[in-house]
C-alpha cells in the first residue's frame, strides 16, 4: 500500500464517490476505480460495496478511513508547518556589554541587515560579563561579546580587538599637573558590575594609584564630559576617548607599570543549527568593529 493509493481512497471513502473523486485528481474514472482494486488486491480486503448508484464503506473501508484520515490530517499539519517555516525568518540572537556595543558596534548594525536582509537580528545587553557567556552556553543567545576569557567544550571564540587602558586626564589639566607637582585632582572612577570595570579597578591597583579621592560614575560617557571639563582625572581605553586623544583635548599620563590590554571576543556555540549565518555574522563583526 503506497502514500497515492492511500490518499486515493481517502478522498474515495470522503466523497464516497468515484467520479468525484476523478474530478479532484483530474484523472478518468476508471483509472481511480483501478487504484481501488489494486489497493484491495494488497490488502485482502473489500473497501466499498456498490448499492445502485450509492458507495458504502466496508468494516475494513471505516477502519482505513479512520487512520487515513489521521495520516493526512498529520501530512497537512506537517505541510503547514513547512511552510510557515520557510516563510519565517532566521534570527541572530546577540548579546554583548552595552558600553562596547555603543561605541564599537554602530557600523555593524549599519550593514546588518543590507548584508542579512533574511534573518532577523535581536540585539541585548548585559553588564556581567559570566552573563554573557552562560546565556550563548545555554542557547539563550548566538552570538557573545564579552571582555573575559571564559571556555568550556562546545564554544568557540575570536579575538575581535585589544584595547590599551591608561591613566588620563584633560590637557589643560595635565599642563596644571607639570606645574603644581603637590596638585592631586580627584579619580574620574567608572563602576559596574562589568569585566571592563574589574580591569579598571586592576590597573589601578598596579600603579598604587589613590582611590581616596574619588568620583565614582557608572557611565562612560559622563567620565568622558568630565574630564573636559577639567574635573579630575580617569582611568579608561583609549577606544573610549580616542577622538579627544586625537584632537588633543585628553592626553595620556605617564604611570609606573605598563598599561594593561583589554581583550574583547565574540564567543558562539560550535553545535549551533544556524552556524554558517552565526559565523558570517561575526566575519561582518570584526570587519565593521577593525574600523573602529
Amino acid at each position: 500500500m503506497g502514500l497515492p493509493q492511500l490518499r486515493t481512497f481517502y478522498y474515495c471513502a470522503t466523497y464516497l464517490s468515484f467520479s468525484k473523486t476523478a474530478q479532484h485528481f483530474g484523472l478518468s474514472q476508471p483509472a481511480i476505480t483501478k487504484q481501488i482494486k489494486k489497493l484491495e488486491a494488497d490488502l485482502e480486503q473489500e473497501l466499498f460495496i456498490r448499492a445502485g448508484r450509492k458507495l458504502f464503506l466496508t468494516s475494513a473501508g471505516e477502519a482505513l478511513f479512520e487512520y487515513s484520515s489521521q495520516i493526512f490530517s498529520l501530512y497537512e499539519e506537517a505541510l503547514g508547518k513547512m511552510r510557515n517555516l520557510s516563510e519565517e525568518k532566521l534570527r541572530l540572537r546577540i548579546v554583548g556589554d552595552l558600553n562596547y556595543m555603543k561605541m564599537n558596534l554602530s557600523d555593524f548594525f549599519a550593514k546588518a541587515y543590507e548584508r542579512f536582509p533574511e534573518v532577523e537580528i535581536e540585539i541585548d545587553t548585559a553588564e556581567n560579563a559570566k552573563l554573557i557567556f552562560s546565556g550563548v552556553r545555554d542557547k539563550q543567545y548566538d552570538i557573545g561579546i564579552l571582555s573575559a576569557n571564559y571556555t568550556t567544550i562546545g564554544m568557540r571564540d575570536r579575538l575581535l580587538r585589544e584595547d590599551t587602558v591608561c591613566l588620563v586626564a584633560s590637557t589643560a589639566l595635565a599642563s596644571r599637573m607639570i606645574q603644581e607637582p603637590d596638585l592631586q585632582p580627584p579619580l574620574l572612577f567608572y563602576r559596574s558590575e562589568s569585566s571592563y570595570s574589574s580591569f579598571l579597578q586592576e590597573f589601578m591597583h598596579r600603579n598604587g594609584l589613590s582611590d581616596q579621592n574619588r568620583m565614582t560614575f557608572n557611565s562612560l560617557e559622563m567620565i568622558r564630559q568630565a574630564l573636559l571639563k577639567d574635573a579630575g582625572v580617569a582611568i579608561l581605553s583609549e577606544d573610549v576617548i580616542k577622538e579627544d586623544i586625537l584632537s588633543g583635548r585628553i592626553t595620556i599620563l605617564a604611570t609606573p607599570v605598563e598599561s594593561l590590554k583589554i581583550k574583547t571576543r565574540v564567543i558562539y556555540r560550535s553545535d549551533n543549527p544556524m552556524l554558517r549565518s552565526v559565523e558570517a555574522c561575526i566575519k561582518l563583526i570584526i570587519a565593521e568593529t577593525g574600523k573602529s
